[in-house]
């Protein structure tokens, strides 16, 4: 496995390891239209990443954010806000609203980001670009 997604794994986040499976099989690499993946760095190492692509749960053109992972030593330092404000970047081009999925633990970051809780399928917030 990665370092980050061994460290997820630890902690409780199996979607990491998820992400690089899907990387790996070819059934999600964040390419198609509005998509994209972000990373951040110290130095060459990976400290975290987030992705945005196409909501899979609905029919609708929304996007999704999806996989926010800053590792241990690099939390409550902005790296999660500079990664969703670059994931979310221009996004408005391609989907109207954005969803995620966030852990309990996570909602009031998100919230503060200015996304909004829903009560749909498949989501927790969602935040309307235009």
């Amino acid at each position: 496995m990665h370092p980050l997604a061994d460290e997820a794994w630890e902690d409780g986040y199996p979607f990491v390891e998820r992400m690089l499976q899907d990387w790996r099989l070819g059934e999600n690499r964040f390419d198609g239209p509005g998509a994209r993946l972000i990373g951040a760095f110290e130095g060459d190492r990976p400290i975290g990443f987030c992705g945005l692509c196409r909501d899979p749960f609905t029919d609708e053109n929304v996007g999704r954010l999806r996989h926010l992972y800053v590792d241990r030593g690099h939390r409550h330092a902005g790296v999660a806000k500079a990664l969703v404000a670059q994931a979310l970047d221009g996004a408005a081009i391609w989907f109207p609203r954005v969803r995620l999925r966030a852990t309990p633990a996570s909602r009031t970051f998100y919230e503060h980001l200015g996304f909004h809780t829903v009560d749909e399928a498949d989501a927790t917030h969602t935040l309307r670009l235009r």
